[in-house]
């Protein structure tokens, strides 16, 4: 399913380090160009990593091109990935007082942070979620890097807060997204 917002997110059919923006944007370029920087130096900027959400709760990570895809991007100002990892941690007599640690598994989950935006697609969704258990929490996600590379698979939406703060604030928005097993990588290399 096309994606809903105009905005380019990835550096694909860029010129240069600029993305070209759609008309009527607010030009944040000095050069007058109507573009935006997709880097600073030799970094690259967080805004090009694109989170999508199904929508539809379609779990099937064999066939993503079937799910309803909604971006996360209107609100949201933070992403934070985490490995979640376990891990077994032992001294044995033969390292002198000094243990070692080995992970044997993890849990990859994104949290997804920002503010509430009443009638997008992607945050109402999940919003909607807020009193569900069991398999009525699980989509698919997907998140698209800056440089291109992707991971995806079936998430467990998880501390989900549709609204909240202070009262002359923005109402706040957040979850996180456990991945289910081991989520599929894409490196850049593989979609060029």
């Amino acid at each position: 399913m096309a994606d809903e917002n105009v905005t380019p997110t990835s550096a694909t059919g860029t010129t240069g380090n600029v993305v070209p923006q759609p008309a009527g944007t607010n030009n944040s370029s000095l050069a007058g160009d109507d573009t935006a920087p997709t880097n600073i130096g030799k970094f690259l900027l967080n805004w090009q990593n694109k989170i999508e959400i199904a929508t539809d709760g379609l779990d099937n990570v064999n066939d993503i091109t079937k799910a309803a895809w909604a971006r996360l991007a209107a609100g949201i100002n933070n992403l934070t990935p985490a490995e979640n990892d376990t891990t077994a941690n032992d001294e044995y007599y033969d390292g002198e007082g000094f243990g070692t640690s080995d992970v044997t598994s993890k849990r990859y989950q994104f949290t997804v942070a920002g503010h509430r935006v009443y009638g997008d697609k992607a945050q109402d969704y999940i919003a909607s979620k807020m009193l569900e258990i069991g398999d009525n929490l699980k989509t698919l996600m997907r998140v698209t890097f800056a440089d291109g590379s992707q991971v995806y698979g079936i998430v467990t939406l998880t501390n989900i807060v549709p609204a909240g703060g202070q009262p002359g604030a923005k109402q706040t928005f957040s979850f996180v997204a456990v991945f289910n097993g081991k989520p599929k990588f894409v490196p850049a290399s593989a979609k060029k």
